[in-house]
């Protein structure tokens, strides 16, 4: 049975950790079931199972760093499924980017009508995140300079640069081109202010 000075001990490791706070319930209760399943098969005091346990978990909280482009660390197995999560995302855009892009390509009020609702989304939640307290005023300036967000814009200096030197009909290539990376990128910044609505960790 762990006492709650036992499992006072095992919150402070796990607070080292830096765990967003649904991960870090969820290993908690992980920790305290394993150490307790130790002490009573294996007779072992508090002390030998916490660090067993720890040894187990020893390479999915390893710290390391969130992403290539940023300097946030976080552990392993947090890491793992952030990564998903933002794959789940750019496909997620891509995706909608696609249905859209025959319309987009052969209809300008298509698009005009697209890029209201999508500002008209972004703002929205951006509204509700600030109104409720989900996210403050700077963590949308720090959204700028999210992982997802700095890939968009390299990606997005490379497709241009492409379409200067590579096509000869630069207005009409390069607008379509345009339209299509906005559509994908205001796809991609709206997923992460909802997964922020719903407090689930993307990195803000």
């Amino acid at each position: 049975m762990i006492t709650l000075i036992q499992e006072k001990e095992i919150q402070q490791y796990l607070l080292s950790k830096k765990l967003n706070p649904k991960l870090f319930i969820e290993i908690k209760d992980h920790f305290i079931q394993q150490i307790s399943s130790l002490m009573e098969e294996q007779k072992s005091n508090f002390d030998e199972a916490f660090q067993d346990t720890k040894l187990s978990w020893k390479q999915e909280l390893e710290v390391v760093n969130a992403d290539l482009f940023s300097f946030r660390k976080i552990t392993k197995l947090e890491k793992e499924m952030l990564q998903k999560r933002f794959r789940n995302i750019m496909l997620y855009a891509a995706v909608f980017t696609l249905l859209l892009s025959k319309f987009i390509l052969t209809g300008s009020e298509v698009f005009m009508y697209a890029e209201i609702v999508l500002i008209g989304a972004l703002i929205s939640l951006l509204a509700y995140n600030i109104i409720f307290r989900k996210m403050k005023l700077y963590h949308y300036v720090q959204l700028s300079f999210h992982p997802l967000i700095i890939k968009n814009a390299l990606a997005g200096i490379v497709l241009f640069t492409s379409v200067y030197l590579f096509y000869d009909n630069l207005a009409v290539t390069g607008s379509g081109m345009l339209k299509l990376f906005f559509l994908y990128a205001m796809a991609v910044k709206l997923q992460i202010l909802y997964y922020r609505a719903r407090k689930t960790s993307v990195l803000i």
